[in-house]
């Protein structure tokens, strides 16, 4: 095994511990292996995300990697009914507890960024330059969208059935159609 690979499957394995940390952060317990165990077999939430993680190392494989990372992206979509684009960076800490009807395409999501169930986060054409980015610890409640080539700030939380359409600044809160800021730090 080359550094490399030692190198890759270390920042796996700190990214699932990443969010692993955050699983338990949001469920008031410490991870322990029985906490860990409980996750990977029954939590579909973390399966979710931990299929995400594996998409990510299976395409740092050479030759055969990039097939098998868009097969095992299919699968999970079909799993759970929901996608996260392949083109999305995601950071570690990644919190989605109900895998439900979310899209997530091209955008960056940053440190300890939790996801609801129906949330949408796209651009507004298929033409359209640049992507989302999510700053760290953003919260968006379930069936928020965010849509365009957007900012959403470091602490801010998007409320339910929000749809955003102009960046969020850092720790403010945004509710309605179209989205508004009802309170910002």
């Amino acid at each position: 095994m080359t550094n490399t690979e030692s190198g890759e499957a270390a920042g796996f394995r700190a990214a699932v511990r990443r969010d692993l940390a955050l699983f338990a952060h949001h469920e008031s317990t410490i991870v322990t292996a029985g906490f860990a165990l409980r996750m990977i077999l029954v939590t579909q939430g973390f399966q979710f995300v931990l299929a995400r993680r594996i998409q990510d190392l299976l395409a740092r494989i050479p030759v055969i990697g990039r097939p098998m990372r868009r097969i095992w992206w299919w699968a999970t979509c079909r799993s759970f009914g929901s996608e996260i684009a392949i083109g999305c960076t995601v950071s570690p800490g990644l919190y989605i507890p109900h895998p439900y009807g979310i899209v997530v395409g091209v955008c960056t999501l940053g440190e300890n960024v939790a996801i609801l169930q129906n949330v949408t986060i796209g651009s507004r054409h298929s033409h359209s330059p640049g992507h989302a980015r999510i700053g760290r610890n953003a919260y968006l409640s379930a069936g928020a969208a965010i849509i365009g080539a957007i900012s959403i700030g470091e602490g801010a939380m998007i409320g339910a059935n929000a749809v955003v359409l102009r960046d969020v600044p850092n720790g403010a809160v945004a509710v309605g159609v179209p989205a508004r800021i009802v309170a910002a730090s």
